[in-house]
């Protein structure tokens, strides 16, 4: 699922980086368009403004609830998910479209918008620290001040948040969401899905199922069943996440 021929050619330009690979597009003249705003697509939207001097930049947003020609955050809403089809093949695109409990039916959205991988950017703030051998799919965000350590795959449309760490010969699936200094140790596995709160520690060997809850601040040391919601320290089950919501245990 993660290998070198379905990751995005990996360009290096100072301590500046940006992974992209559109019809030989080179990173000093690609255009993003994101799809979202406020939130994840924001925050995507400020890594490319940091990559300016090599040539990215955000283009627009694409959103199905703002109107087209609203502005967010300086940046302007060029339609809804479904103009992608309009705009030109040179643009390449982001999806930062998490949010917990809703990662099934928004995995699906994405896959059934029929982008074409190639036309998929993953963009790398300035700030990763991120090792030689790591392996990105496509469509992927990794933020500032994050750290992805020796051996270490993300999958597609992953996002990794500000301070994260993911630690060595772990593996992220596709669609996970690593909150803001998360702590991912050695030799972890998190499937498709999967959203890691803010501060949670998942400890060394665990899997985490797909889909899977981990609560705010929460410390993992066992594996986590599919759908499950953990929290607390030691991370104990709370709920279920199911078709149509989550479900809380009493």
């Amino acid at each position: 699922m993660i290998s070198h021929e379905n990751a995005l050619v990996h360009e290096r330009i100072g301590s500046a980086s940006l992974l992209i690979s559109v019809r030989g597009t080179h990173p000093s003249s690609v255009n993003v368009v994101v799809f979202g705003g406020k939130g994840g697509g924001t925050l995507v939207a400020f890594s490319l403004s940091r990559l300016h001097h090599v040539g990215a930049r955000c283009a627009g947003f694409l959103n199905d609830v703002e109107p087209e020609g609203a502005v967010v955050g300086g940046i302007p809403v060029l339609g809804r998910f479904s103009s992608w089809q309009k705009l030109p093949e040179s643009v390449a695109f982001v999806a930062p479209l998490h949010k917990a409990k809703q990662m099934m039916a928004r995995a699906q959205l994405v896959r059934d918008l029929g982008i074409p991988r190639e036309r998929w950017a993953t963009v790398v703030d300035p700030a990763v620290v991120i090792a030689d051998d790591v392996c990105v799919g496509i469509g992927s965000f990794l933020a500032p001040c994050a750290t992805i350590m020796p051996g270490s795959r993300i999958g597609d449309h992953a996002s990794v948040r500000h301070g994260a760490h993911l630690g060595h010969d772990s593996t992220l699936g596709d669609f996970v969401m690593l909150g803001v200094n998360a702590v991912v140790c050695g030799y972890v596995t998190i499937g498709e899905g999967a959203h890691i709160a803010p501060n949670a520690v998942i400890m060394d060997g665990v899997i985490v199922g797909r889909h899977s809850i981990v609560g705010l601040g929460a410390v993992v040391v066992r594996d986590v069943p599919e759908r499950s919601i953990v929290i607390g320290n030691p991370a104990r089950l709370a709920g279920t996440v199911e078709d149509k919501g989550i479900k809380i245990r009493t």
